[in-house]
């Protein structure tokens, strides 16, 4: 158990130190008094800093900054910690401000799950205090499945993720407007960095020299942390294998069964069951998504492909050569995450029409199909305009539907077929108005 002269030195600190500057997150992150607020998400996305978004706004509504007890339990001073522990941090924080006993307490808690049996803890403290907490936890051991299991009801999750593009501009304190030459240039000039750095908001920060060393940092901490070690898996090898197989065909359809073969033929041991299960697992570590066939039927979804986003486009940029990936499926990429942030995982869907023409993307919303969306990051070729059209044209038909957005790299246009509207936007624009919505 820490020194108790620790814990107290500890809760000072955070109460007399400023709050670090932060971009404010593009997200709602409200929340009923009743429930415990968690923010999961893939590791480096920012989780920590949103706790200080959340208590800026707190320290905005006149809530005195004694009545916040924060805690990131990877501080050293309170290693190794036992459940006993976190009780002691409560009773040091209210030996210190016994007035505020009985009155609303807001509590954050960052990387509870270093401490072995934290959800009992947060259980009784939940029912019995008057306190709102809230909760971080690495995306390795804080997945939202075992957090409603382990909390019961208690909880809302909230996924963090990587600076969209808005979050981008707003870090650099780029106006998010493009009717001015000025503009234009300047929203152009973030474009192009955010398409090859992505979104992490340390890679934001830093000089291109150190970005792929960073990101591949990343990469072998989702690998060894994420994957290896929480799910004890011994082919270290295949899962490395697969890991850069997967960002190298980022945005394209992947095939367990060619995949097994193509294992096979490189000496890798494994089977297809072992397979699905490394899938599974990059899925709850909040690295990839899996993205199936829109249709009604069950049986279709299960026997089609599913394509497959990384979480971020520049963990792509950095463990992928430029011969594996190209612009336009990183483009394709950053459309499916502003996507995901906007309507989750489970509502986002591929299409394919009568004719064969595949469709990018079809959001539901309370089952409903209300957006069709495809991406083509070039329509100056006539041909490729007119194959783009037409297939956006039957998907409308098929889907009865009034509307498609095709989002490309820089161009503008309308059309309308047989009273359907075609509207083509550039990325840029299309994620801000996104964003703001």
């Amino acid at each position: 158990m820490p020194d108790p002269t620790v814990i107290r030195e500890i809760i000072t600190d955070f109460h007399q130190r400023e709050l670090p500057a932060f971009t404010r997150r593009m997200i709602d992150l409200s929340c009923p008094e009743n429930k415990i607020r968690c923010l999961t998400g893939i590791r480096r996305s920012g989780k920590t800093f949103t706790f200080y978004q959340l208590i800026t706004e707190l320290l905005g509504q006149g809530i005195e900054k004694q009545r916040i007890l924060y805690v990131n339990f990877e501080d050293e001073r309170l290693l190794p910690l036992s459940p006993s522990g976190l009780s002691a941090i409560l009773n040091a924080y209210y030996e210190m401000f016994p007035a505020y006993k009985g009155k609303k307490v807001f509590m954050f808690f960052d990387e509870i799950q270093n401490v072995l049996h934290w959800e009992k803890f947060i259980r009784r403290v939940h029912d019995t205090e008057n306190v709102q907490i809230n909760l971080t936890g690495s995306s390795s051991q804080f997945l939202s499945r075992e957090i409603a299991t382990a909390l019961r009801g208690r909880t809302l999750s909230y996924e963090i993720f990587p600076f969209s593009f808005a979050e981008f501009l707003r870090y650099k304190n780029i106006p998010d407007e493009d009717y001015s030459s000025k503009g234009r240039a300047l929203i152009s000039n973030a474009f192009e960095a955010y398409l090859y750095a992505g979104g992490f908001p340390e890679i934001a920060a830093c000089a291109e020299e150190f970005r792929l060393k960073i990101l591949q940092e990343y990469f072998n901490l989702i690998l060894y942390k994420d994957l290896i070690e929480r799910y004890h898996i011994r082919n270290h090898s295949l899962i490395k294998y697969l890991l850069k197989f997967l960002l190298a065909n980022n945005a394209n359809a992947f095939s367990v069964h060619k995949f097994y073969g193509d294992a096979k033929s490189q000496g890798y041991k494994c089977s297809k069951d072992a397979l699905h299960n490394y899938l599974s697992y990059l899925e709850d570590a909040y690295c990839f998504s899996l993205t199936p066939i829109f249709s009604e039927s069950l049986r279709i979804r299960q026997v089609n492909n599913r394509k497959i986003y990384a979480i971020d486009h520049g963990l792509v940029t950095a463990m992928a050569s430029s011969r594996s990936y190209n612009t336009g499926r990183l483009l394709e990429t950053m459309v499916h995450n502003q996507l995901r942030r906007k309507y989750g995982r489970e509502q986002i869907f591929y299409y394919k029409t009568s004719a064969g023409h595949e469709i990018d993307f079809v959001a539901l919303e309370r089952s409903q199909v209300v957006e069709l969306i495809q991406v083509c990051e070039q329509l100056g070729d006539p041909a490729t305009k007119e194959r783009e059209t037409r297939a956006s044209s039957l998907a409308m038909q098929e889907l009865n539907l009034a509307n498609v957005t095709i989002i490309t790299r820089n161009e503008t246009d309308t059309l309308v077929d047989a009273g359907r509207s075609i509207r083509i936007i550039p990325f840029h624009r299309w994620a801000i108005e996104q964003a703001s919505k």
